[in-house]
């Protein structure tokens, strides 16, 4: 528990080795977006377009309450501290539990440890820690716990909801998940409601839409390798309204429509797989858990923002493998260290070198990305096999 409280400052203290490329900056867009609303600015996600669904607002409120004079980046820390250990805590019954909740939580302070500052400086954190709560719901079988848990997590941050609809599949008890998801999004929804919400309520999912390709994305190499090789009118921008930096060149703007209907056919096909594996007669807790990580890497590798604390997402579906004892883990636990040190040299470590299409940062990218597409290659195939009687 003491790793798994620590593990956040270390990172914290980490982050001030790069002040060009400070890896807790968006925390610091956190407290002036709250700042901003203090003055009187319309509420973010309510009143006024946000990048985030409005359920986000309250942990960076919680952090900025908890930092105080010390400012939110000491509070955000502290929060995400919390937060990890109650979550990991619940799920090894404070250290008393059995070897697969154990083995889990070794594994999330590992994976934590080499993904570095932008596993604890996003959002995604939180969604992260919220879902470990879910799946600590599980162990126990407190199915419409972690459901809600699951449901709300996404109204954070949304990737959770592959949790969810993974839970759904692979269990028999559908109406009850079903209905606990319902209840959950209409509790948010009346809330937002009773706050005066807008049309801004669901500015998220068309923000994100209208973005273009990020660098760090699997699709992007396409266009760094292009500039790479010194192809004309290709290569990487900032993008102020994004705060973030894009790839530009020959038919980007096509790939990135197009990535997000690509991306919700793999997720189909995930599902449809885990309804075959369930119906095979596999246990419902390894299909949970294999569905899930194929899910979520769905979300990942089709995806057209390839944020370094995507790979955060990750951990949570392993941390399931790991929990049910799923055979032959070894591949996907080497594969995912691997993909979070990888990750952490890429941004922040060599991030600036990126920028300007160094070797050294290129090659990572590519091997990181590489890594992503065989992983998913690798879960589709586990998942095909539990399809078999």
């Amino acid at each position: 528990m003491l790793a798994t409280f620590l593990t956040p400052y270390l990172l914290y203290g980490f982050s001030f080795l790069f002040d060009r490329v400070p890896p807790l900056n968006d925390v610091l867009l956190y407290g002036y977006w709250l700042q901003q609303m203090q003055l009187g600015e319309p509420l973010f996600g309510l009143t006024q377009d946000f990048v985030y669904p409005y359920p986000s607002l309250l942990p960076m409120w919680l952090a900025q309450v908890l930092g105080g004079p010390a400012g939110i980046l000491v509070g955000w820390t502290t929060l995400i501290a919390l937060l990890n250990t109650l979550a990991i805590g619940i799920l090894t019954s404070w250290g008393r539990g059995g070897r697969g909740p154990m083995m889990a939580g070794v594994f999330w302070v590992t994976f934590l440890l080499l993904l570095g500052p932008s596993g604890i400086g996003r959002i995604d954190a939180v969604a992260a820690a919220v879902s470990v709560f879910g799946l600590a719901a599980l162990a126990r079988e407190r199915i419409a716990l972690a459901v809600a848990l699951f449901s709300f997590g996404a109204w954070i941050k949304i990737w959770p909801f592959a949790l969810a609809v993974s839970k759904f599949v692979a269990d028999k008890r559908k109406q009850v998940i079903a209905l606990t998801a319902l209840a959950s999004t209409v509790a948010v929804l009346i809330f937002a409601m009773a706050a005066g919400a807008n049309d801004s309520l669901f500015s998220f999912v068309f923000k994100q839409g209208n973005r273009g390709i990020q660098v760090e994305s699997p699709i992007a190499m396409i266009w760094i390798w292009a500039a790479k090789l010194g192809a004309h009118d290709t290569g990487i921008y900032y993008d102020r309204e994004i705060i973030t930096n894009q790839v530009f060149g020959p038919m980007v703007d096509l790939f990135a429509q197009l990535m997000t209907p690509i991306m919700f056919a793999a997720l189909g096909i995930t599902v449809w797989l885990g309804y075959r594996a369930k119906k095979a007669g596999t246990p419902g807790n390894t299909v949970f858990a294999v569905m899930a990580f194929t899910a979520v890497l769905d979300l990942i590798v089709f995806n057209k923002v390839g944020s370094p604390q995507f790979m955060a997402w990750l951990a949570v579906p392993m941390m399931a493998l790991i929990i049910y004892e799923v055979p032959r883990l070894r591949i996907p636990v080497v594969g995912l260290l691997i993909l979070a040190a990888t990750t952490n040299l890429i941004y922040p470590v060599f991030y600036i070198d990126l920028m300007g299409l160094g070797d050294l940062s290129v090659g990572l990218l590519t091997i990181r990305n590489v890594l992503l597409i065989a992983m998913l290659v690798y879960a589709n195939l586990r998942l095909s096999e539990l399809t078999r009687k």
